[in-house]
């Protein structure tokens, strides 16, 4: 077994090691008091039918030095919240909700209240956590009443009311905004809202009340019961479920108007289908991914597709049809994708360090690194080589309609060299062998499947 998720290690009562093949959650014996609870409980019974919380199996012989230890299903791809969409962000929300309501029914509690203990398996969310749940002792509050603000709440309200996207906020700091930030973002009109005045004012005003004082122990003395947490959790949801976020249509309308996209789309697909018997992945990476439709003939043939965007328009819609459907989402510039981040720097890996693949989709991409990000195209030719495997890429020429549009406010000499098919295929003659290739009907494009060398 090799050594403990790096991104586990805040939890001294619970730890998640992986390799090739299994997930074990080992436990200290705290830990294993409260899997006990959690198995023997009715609300853990339903929730894994539900599929709502991720199946846990106990393991009779745990690793030496270990009181107990948990065998999981290992998750397809794991994905952080910067990298979700409104909906995804919200319907999380509305699970954590749900789910703490539902354990404090039956004797239980959530101990903490992060997205990060949210996943996304065939477009539903999943707690996969099993290590945040706990007895609930009487008295106790909701100890992550200002997590689940911070990092669900008060980004919802970014999108919802601000329409200011929350995910550069949670990639720049992963504990989200605090209220008194909120507060001042706000304007004045949404304050006086009473849900406001409690879960934003109130709060910033303990915020700087009470810095580093035992508000924990002070709230239990105070008479704190389960029903106040049922109670406030209801109005949570209530305030959750009303909020909406309308994407533009921009991104959409302008990807699905491009003449070439229906022109070309079926022989796309069909030299796809073509890569993907041959190479037969488990794995697929679509680059550039716009309404994920070649994700799904990726799904369809077997491998599980991971669909990456920088359009949250696009991504939202395509989420609302991704029930069922062998496919993760991640929402990410490619010229700026997420960084390795937090403790030590490897707390949360970057996207790519996750988004191991065995195929790699780069349908309608490369012309816009190279012209809208001003990425060279050796640059872009060296980054599709380390990902080490197969590659199904389009090359547009120089005189294609779209760069020119891309194109039109700079002068040729503002351009890197290296950009006709020529040369492009001098650069990717010292990464890759080219085993099949098609010109598509405009002369401007060419699909090249690639096999690193």
């Amino acid at each position: 077994m090799t050594a403990a998720d790096p991104g586990s290690f805040r939890d001294p009562a619970s730890r998640v090691l992986i390799d090739a093949d299994r997930v074990v959650r080992v436990l200290d014996q705290r830990g294993l008091n409260a899997w006990k609870a959690l198995a023997d409980s009715q609300f853990f019974s339903n929730a894994v039918s539900d599929g709502q919380v991720i199946a846990a199996t106990e393991l009779p012989d745990p690793p030496q030095g270990e009181s107990g230890a948990l065998e999981h299903p290992r998750v397809p791809m794991i994905t952080y919240p910067y990298e979700w969409t409104f909906s995804m962000l919200k319907d999380a929300a509305m699970l954590q909700l749900d789910l703490l309501a539902r354990a404090l029914d039956d004797g239980l509690t959530i101990k903490d209240a992060t997205p990060f203990n949210i996943q996304f398996i065939e477009g539903r969310p999943v707690f996969i956590d099993i290590g945040s749940f706990e007895p609930y002792r009487e008295g106790e509050p909701w100890i992550g009443y200002r997590q689940f603000t911070r990092q669900f709440l008060f980004p919802l309200m970014l999108r919802a009311w601000l329409d200011v996207p929350f995910q550069p906020w949670l990639r720049g700091d992963m504990e989200g905004p605090t209220a008194a930030q909120m507060r001042n973002l706000l304007p004045r009109g949404k304050r006086s809202k009473p849900s406001v005045m409690v879960h934003v004012g109130l709060q910033a005003r303990m915020e700087e009340r009470m810095a580093g004082e035992a508000v924990r122990d002070e709230l239990q003395q105070a008479g704190f019961n389960a029903g106040i947490i049922l109670a406030n959790v209801e109005k949570l949801q209530n305030l959750i479920s009303g909020m909406a976020w309308e994407p533009g249509a921009d991104g959409w309308a302008a990807y699905d108007s491009c003449s070439h996209v229906g022109r070309d789309r079926e022989t796309k697909a069909g030299f796809l289908r073509h890569a993907m018997s041959r190479h037969r992945p488990e794995r697929v990476l679509d680059l550039g991914a716009n309404d994920a439709y070649f994700s799904e003939i990726a799904s369809d043939g077997g491998a599980h597709a991971i669909a990456v965007d920088s359009d949250e328009s696009i991504l939202e819609r395509v989420y609302k049809e991704s029930a069922g459907k062998s496919m993760s989402l991640a929402l990410s510039e490619l010229a700026n994708p997420s960084p390795d981040q937090g403790w030590s720097g490897v707390e949360r890996p970057s996207l790519f360090a996750r988004a191991d693949a065995d195929l790699i989709i780069a349908y309608g991409l490369i012309h816009h690194l190279i012209y809208s990000a001003s990425i060279p195209p050796s640059l872009v030719v060296g980054w599709l080589r380390r990902f080490d495997c197969p590659v199904v890429v389009e090359f547009v020429a120089p005189d294609d309609e779209m760069v020119k549009t891309l194109t039109s406010n700079k002068h040729d000499d503002e351009l890197h060299p290296g950009r006709d098919e020529a040369a492009f295929r001098k650069l990717i003659a010292g990464s890759f062998d080219i085993a099949s290739e098609k010109r598509l009907g405009s002369g401007t494009r060419v699909l090249f499947q690639l096999a690193p060398v």
